[in-house]
């Protein structure tokens, strides 16, 4: 009866009987590169270990390069929502707040358009440049996935979200908004000429603290009676 080995089979038995190796050593010859092995048949174990030292230093180094490279990313990404935060807060009015965000924050965040989309709704909000008015049951329809936000590589062109910029878009953010007082769903776009610029494997930390700050303040330029 053939019974064929595994290559966990192997290791396991060559860690339960260490000694194997010891007692033939004529076998490491067959199993390590010819040029390690000196003409007398001598094994360089020294410059064996030292090469694969080596090689494991160098993937630390890479992982190293890729620790540094994304911790450089996260921080600017903060830097820009933390600034953009700060200008929505300098709004004065709902008007303002709405412009800020839609014309101002696309410079702030490096990407190319960001549109308020509101479902239509009892409260009536004055034509805007960035606002959308969606049909109700537009945002439900999104694939949220028990989630507020909806990161698409490969954005579909849709000209009730992103308006005239709709065939520049090629790559998307979505995120809910929990506004009370507009008495309809809402959410707001991130638009991007890069496909890929968004992907479901980002943080989405920073993005669901912007939406925050966002439905907050538009709550807030709401709940205000006019003067």
């Amino acid at each position: 009866m053939h019974l064929e080995l595994s290559e966990e089979d192997v290791r396991n038995w060559l860690i339960s009987n260490p000694d194997f190796l010891t007692r033939n050593a004529d076998l490491l010859t067959t199993i390590i590169p010819p040029e390690r092995v000196s003409g007398d048949g001598v094994i360089d174990m020294q410059s064996f270990l030292v090469s694969r030292l080596q090689k494991e230093v160098m993937n630390l180094t890479v992982l190293q390069d890729d620790f540094v490279e994304a911790a450089r990313t996260n921080l600017h990404t903060q830097e820009m929502v933390h600034a953009s935060i700060q200008a929505i807060l300098s709004a004065t009015n709902l008007g303002h707040f709405v412009h800020i965000m839609t014309q101002d924050l696309p410079e702030l965040l490096e990407i190319d358009v960001i549109t308020l989309c509101v479902e239509d709704g009892p409260i009536p909000l004055p034509d805007m440049t960035g606002l959308q008015r969606l049909k109700a049951g537009s945002i439900k329809r999104a694939n949220w996935r028990k989630q507020t936000i909806i990161l698409r590589p490969m954005a579909p062109k849709s000209k009730a979200i992103f308006g005239p910029a709709k065939d520049l878009v090629h790559s998307d953010a979505l995120i809910k908004l929990d506004v009370p007082s507009l008495h309809a769903q809402a959410m707001v776009a991130f638009g991007s000429r890069d496909p890929g610029h968004f992907h479901d494997d980002q943080a989405t930390d920073l993005l669901q603290f912007l939406g925050i700050a966002i439905q907050s303040c538009l709550q807030m330029w709401l709940e205000l009676k006019p003067a």
